[in-house]
């Protein structure tokens, strides 16, 4: 059998930690519409507008207009616009890219609760971008936001104990924390838990679960396909058939997940 050990260190560290290699891309405003908070009706009428133009929803899609409705709304207290102007510039979306000013708009929509600001706030203190770099600050955002079922931020949190940053390492921890995210969907998190049973971290090595989430996680990860196929090396016709058979029974389960959490 060939050790795991290397592959762990090379492929996935996700979220600001130095051997990150899957790029996280934040909860663009599209994927928002319809969460903001109430902060007066000319704030929400902003907002919308905002959205409409950044979706290009009946007018010619201008990130410039919906960065400057969303302005208007964030002003006025609006945490929805606030997330979403944070978003736009930390992707340099309509706005040159700041992650200064992205850190300023994530973290006044974090303070009103937003788990994806609080998420995306996470990030920022974990990497330093915009913001000074600290590991305890990164946590505390995860932890607010993984309290709200956040997968990314569950994930994040995860990865924060998997490499003891600011906690003590703790392979069980970060197994849970995988697995809650990956029972989510969050493909990053199906990945790291999928790579917990290869090694055998805070689990017996289980190549067939292994597999099953490698291959959840592959249509959406170009890395996941190819570590899947590693771990298929390590197996047999029957264990892989298995695998398969499972992967195929947990993207029924999640689909239909997904479908009862849209009602």
């Amino acid at each position: 059998m060939k050790s795991y050990g290397a592959i762990w260190l090379a492929i996935l560290f996700p979220l600001g930690c130095p051997a990150d290699v899957v790029t996280r891309t934040p909860t663009p405003p599209s994927e928002r519409s319809g969460q903001a908070k109430v902060a007066g009706k000319e704030a929400e009428r902003q907002y919308r507008q905002g959205v409409r133009y950044a979706e290009g929803d009946g007018v010619p899609q201008d990130y410039v207009r919906a960065a400057q409705f969303y302005r208007l709304a964030a002003e006025k207290g609006l945490s929805a616009a606030q997330y979403d102007l944070g978003y736009l510039y930390e992707t340099g979306k309509g706005v040159p890219r700041d992650f200064k000013q992205a850190a300023i708009w994530y973290r006044k929509a974090a303070l009103q609760g937003d788990p994806e600001a609080q998420n995306n706030l996470g990030v920022l203190c974990a990497t330093g971008k915009g913001v000074t770099r600290s590991d305890a600050e990164a946590i505390h955002w995860y932890r607010l936001a993984a309290a709200q079922n956040d997968p990314e931020a569950t994930s994040n949190l995860g990865s924060m104990y998997l490499q003891g940053r600011a906690v003590k390492r703790d392979f069980e921890q970060a197994f849970n924390l995988f697995q809650k995210a990956a029972e989510r969907g969050y493909a990053i998190a199906q990945n790291n838990l999928a790579l917990m049973y290869a090694n055998g971290q805070a689990v017996a090595r289980d190549y067939v679960w292994a597999y099953a989430w490698l291959d959840l996680a592959a249509t959406q990860i170009q890395a996941s396909a190819q570590l899947r196929e590693k771990v298929a090396k390590e197996m047999t016709a029957d264990e892989i058939a298995r695998a398969r058979d499972l992967a195929a029974r947990k993207r029924l389960e999640l689909n239909h997940k997904g479908e009862e959490s849209k009602r």
